[in-house]
């Protein structure tokens, strides 16, 4: 039996075989055939609702038991945190480490939904006209997912092959594209979906309700990205101005409810992989029946029990932890924040800063939480800080179904707005004021003082800590040049942070737990699975490896230089 696969969509791609074709022919009670739906607003509705959920599983989901998704995989490549874990699940280990292999399957899989995206996105724009209203909004909502799906692509794989329609049976082998290529079709097709007049606007800062679709300054923002990314200011610094001029979006006073359901729908988020709590919704958890661990949990969102700190394992809750945060019950105890992050907020801002403290605490801060250990314990791949940020609440996380994800993830948000404004105009050198202006209203939020005369230097800092953890570093470190030397040494030896607690600690009450007394450690140790390659290697680390599964099926896709 021959199998042609469509690239990246071994669930969705059409199979020709040479089974007896009447035995595929039995329709099936209570499904719309092909040629019967792609027809009706409800039709075309339901068609653009797929590629919402298949995106925010993408992106910010979990694709499979493996957790994978975009936000958690471009910030193991960074070097504000460190993935944690163990071997047992390389993908993240892999690309924390800059080991990264061709089966990795983080990058399968991003890959994989990437382009299951753009699938999705190519028959709401092919299959549909734009007879009505409802039409035209959908298409061109079509046209931003398979943009910004083609922008993750070529910024992390480099020259991945363009898919601008829907593949015949003949077409599935394609091969690499060009940069120049795939830059001209993005910018296209967020022109095309802004110029169309059918994204909507929210009505104003407060309007939770219209942000929860692709709005035309979440278009104007990516393109204006897109044009950032290619040196293209003057351009770029024209789509910002449309996004801060339309006053619909701000900073919000407390940066604490970002990545909270306090947050969702919030006038700081651009654009937002949406979650809510809804109870008919929720897919999966313990008792339903479900698989707990397919793309459905949680509406995409097995998010609480990879990245909370690892209770029911080795830490616990005090009598007096709710009062200082609502922590879930139980983590695996992934992505920890490093060192150097931490020095650099403390740099800026003080030890007592505050978005250092809405960021990180370090192990003396967590205990005056009243968070205890009561047994030894080596916390691996962790230089003894703890992650505040998108650390999951009992608010967040539907408690009783495990894993259940209800706080919405922003994928751009109005802080990245003013910074990359910032940025256009000092590498344009057209408008320093300006500059100042949007850097400074950052700051003051984060209760810092103003700066005049910004420098890239400022930008590139406050991008730093203003956006840390939110899967941007990386990508800023590379087009910047600065990968090199930030990610030099990335991987080579690996922490452990070891915690002991003295056998006369007190548990029972908020003032014994408050001054139980630890014994901590940090060692390092050599990267014991493949020093050589670890850190950052010139040619082979600005880009990930093509997936070994797509060469397989595909022999014109070209895998990148060092894998």
């Amino acid at each position: 039996m021959k199998k042609n696969l469509y690239i990246g969509l071994l669930s969705v791609a059409i199979l020709t075989t040479s089974c007896n074709v009447d035995l595929l022919n039995i329709p099936q009670e209570g499904v719309v055939s092909e040629e019967n739906f792609y027809k009706t607003d409800d039709d075309c509705n339901e068609a653009i609702t797929a590629v919402y959920n298949i995106f925010r599983s993408a992106y910010s989901g979990d694709i499979d038991w493996r957790y994978c998704n975009g936000f958690y995989l471009k910030n193991a490549l960074a070097d504000d945190l460190i993935a944690g874990g163990g071997w047992d699940q390389p993908g993240p280990q892999e690309l924390s480490q800059s080991v990264t292999t061709p089966t990795n399957e983080w990058v399968k899989l991003y890959y994989r939904e990437l382009y299951t995206t753009i699938y999705l996105s190519n028959l709401v724009i092919e299959k549909f006209d734009e007879s009505s209203d409802i039409k035209k909004r959908n298409i061109a909502e079509a046209k931003f997912f398979r943009a910004i799906c083609h922008f993750e692509l070529t910024t992390l794989w480099g020259n991945p092959p363009l898919i601008d329609h829907v593949l015949t049976a003949d077409e599935y082998e394609q091969p690499n594209s060009t940069q120049e290529a795939l830059y001209n079709f993005i910018e296209q097709d967020l022109t095309e979906a802004i110029n169309s007049g059918a994204l909507v606007s929210k009505i104003n800062m407060d309007d939770k309700d219209t942000g929860t679709r692709v709005t035309r300054e979440a278009a104007q923002t990516l393109l204006g990205k897109v044009y950032l990314y290619q040196g293209k200011y003057l351009e770029a610094k024209e789509q910002f101005k449309a996004v801060i001029d339309s006053r619909k979006y701000g900073l919000v006073d407390d940066i604490s409810i970002l990545y909270h359901t306090a947050g969702n729908g919030c006038k700081e988020y651009i654009f937002e992989n949406v979650r809510h709590n809804d109870p008919n919704n929720l897919f999966g958890g313990v008792g339903t029946g479900s698989n707990i661990w397919g793309a459905d949990t949680g509406q995409g969102g097995a998010h609480q029990i990879l990245v909370n700190w690892p209770f029911a394992t080795a830490m616990f809750t005090g009598p007096g932890a709710y009062e200082h945060y609502n922590f879930c019950p139980q983590g695996y105890a992934y992505f920890h924040p490093t060192q150097s992050l931490y020095n650099a907020f403390v740099a800026e801002e003080g030890e007592n800063g505050y978005r250092l403290n809405n960021a990180i605490k370090t192990v003396e801060q967590v205990i005056a939480m009243n968070v205890y250990w009561p047994t030894a314990y080596a916390h691996n791949y962790h230089e003894g800080l703890f992650r505040m940020k998108w650390l999951p609440t009992q608010e967040d996380e539907n408690v009783q179904n495990w894993s259940g994800a209800q706080q919405s993830f922003p994928v751009m948000r109005y802080a990245d707005v003013l910074l990359m404004m910032a940025e256009a105009c000092v590498q344009s050198g057209t408008d320093q004021t300006l500059a100042d202006q949007c850097v400074n209203e950052v700051r003051t939020r984060a209760r810092l003082t103003p700066k005049l005369n910004v420098t890239m230097d400022d930008i590139k800092k406050e991008r730093q800590l203003e956006l840390c953890m939110e899967g941007v570093r990386f990508l800023d470190l590379k087009r910047w040049g600065d990968a090199p030397t930030a990610l030099a040494t990335k991987g080579k030896q690996n922490p452990t942070f070891r915690i002991t607690p003295d056998p006369d600690n007190d548990y029972s009450t908020v003032e014994g737990i408050y001054n139980a007394i630890y014994e901590c450690t940090l060692e390092w140790t050599d990267n014991d699975y493949n020093y050589e390659a670890a850190g950052w290697t010139p040619g082979r680390d600005e880009y990930l490896p093509y997936p070994q599964e797509e060469l397989n099926v595909n022999p014109l896709l070209q895998q990148n230089p060092g894998y």
